[in-house]
């Protein structure tokens, strides 16, 4: 969750990878670069790295999709054990990837050897977790799965300063789209695997494409695309006292209120696996997995297209909008009776949509606001609010559900919610004025 150096790999902070380039290269909006040199904005749809990331975001997901079913029927876990296992898992997921971005600024040679032990962590997590027969081990498993997550994601935190803002909104949609796609990869997979195996062999399954994203790390390593040599930087403190700006102090106000009310999904899922018809040719595991695959793919539709609308316009409707979004999506899952479907997937649809415009819109908006020279702690700030946002979310969701209902924990957030769509409103970025132009040009 802190600052890395800037470096020529892509970069990824839950979910949004882009392109960045070495601290102090970057040229301001407008300035013409050499003949020949690939443009700044310039999305590298081939770049190599994004094969291992796909591929461990597929087994990731597979597991998702089959987490509520496994823990809840499987395990006979209560829901707020779910969500603790859950909030364990971001938390972890969070202190990894401080600890990858401290070390990477300091021996920026080991990000090769950091991306393959963490695909390989993932893997044994998968393992584990599909043997598991006891809640805490299976939580363990699950946790620490996250925390393998976060230790192989690279940081986003130069993006804004390495590059300029005329398409920055595109670039992080694009990227957190390919994401989302991933997840509704895994999702569409653990559909097909449901129709002759359990949940727990879903996940034993999950192990395969994890495994080859070890492949594929260890031989970019050898190779040497993941330790390429890199100046040496200093190594990045997030300072606070740099987000003095009035603005971006009122836009990270409104994304704390919204991530305190941003409920891990896996928590929807469970919802969706006590209310889902059961009749037809589809198993309530099946059904579940694919609600989780249109979440993900309304999240790569709305991240891709919400990344060029926040480039002309600014952030503040959209935000907003995923806010009611998010909260419509509440309140559908709270009040829906079993057998109904359609309403159920609409409940995902919109669910999917706020995770991916939201995402998309508030990086740039920080990005926007925050300016090249304190990106760096706007970013690193941003990112801690989002995870410790979730963290009390998920928790307190699921400890109202254990304790009163599945009402209670979903519209325990609904009140906060209402309060980030009015900050959202009340105080919006716009794009710079330069950087409208050179969109229009």
């Amino acid at each position: 969750m802190s600052a890395p150096p800037a470096d020529a790999r892509d970069s990824t902070v839950d979910g949004l990878a882009v392109a960045t380039q070495p601290a102090g290269t970057a040229q301001p909006v407008g300035t013409a670069q050499p003949a020949g040199a690939p443009a700044r904005d310039q999305i590298r749809y081939r770049d190599p790295a994004r094969l291992p990331y796909l591929l461990s975001t597929v087994g990731l997901e597979c597991m998702t999709a089959v987490a509520a079913p496994f823990f809840s029927r499987t395990l006979r876990a209560a829901p707020f054990a779910l969500a603790g296992v859950e909030a364990a898992g971001r938390a972890g997921g969070a202190a990894a990837r401080y600890g990858r971005n401290q070390l990477a600024d300091r021996r920026p040679g080991l990000r090769g050897a950091l991306d393959l032990a963490a695909s390989a962590g993932l893997a044994l997590a998968a393992g584990f977790l599909a043997a598991s027969g006891a809640l805490w081990q299976a939580g363990a498993c699950r946790a620490g799965s996250w925390a393998a997550r976060g230790l192989g994601t690279p940081a986003l935190e130069e993006e804004a300063s390495a590059a300029g803002p005329a398409r920055l909104g595109r670039r992080l949609g694009f990227e957190r789209s390919v994401g989302a796609l991933g997840g509704a990869l895994g999702a569409l997979v653990t559909v097909a695997l449901l129709e002759f195996t359990s949940p727990r062999g879903v996940i034993g399954f999950a192990a395969i494409p994890i495994a080859l994203a070890v492949v594929v790390s260890a031989v970019a390593m050898v190779r040497g695309r993941g330790t390429a040599a890199q100046a040496p930087t200093a190594p990045t403190q997030i300072k606070i006292t740099q987000l003095r700006g009035r603005a971006l102090g009122t836009l990270l106000v409104g994304v704390a209120c919204y991530e305190a009310s941003n409920i891990a999904v896996v928590l929807l899922l469970l919802r969706a696996s006590k209310v889902v018809g059961s009749s037809g040719t589809l198993a309530t595991a099946q059904r579940v997995a694919l609600c989780y695959g249109l979440y993900q793919l309304t999240a790569a539709v709305c991240a891709a297209w919400v990344g060029r609308l926040v480039d002309r316009a600014g952030t503040g409707l959209v935000l907003a909008a995923g806010g009611v979004s998010l909260l419509l999506a509440y309140l559908g899952l709270a009040t829906i009776t079993a057998d109904h479907n359609v309403t159920l997937a609409v409940c995902f649809l919109l669910a999917g949509a706020a995770a991916g415009a939201v995402d998309t819109a508030e990086y740039t908006g920080v990005a926007r606001l925050a300016g090249p020279e304190s990106c760096r702690a706007a970013f690193g700030a941003l990112a801690g609010i989002q995870s410790a946002g979730r963290v009390l979310a998920t928790l307190t969701a699921g400890g109202l559900w254990t304790l009163v209902g599945p009402k209670a924990g979903l519209l325990v957030c609904g009140p906060l919610l209402v309060v980030a769509t009015v900050i959202f409103l009340l105080r919006a970025d716009r794009p710079h004025r330069q950087a409208q132009a050179e969109l229009a040009g």
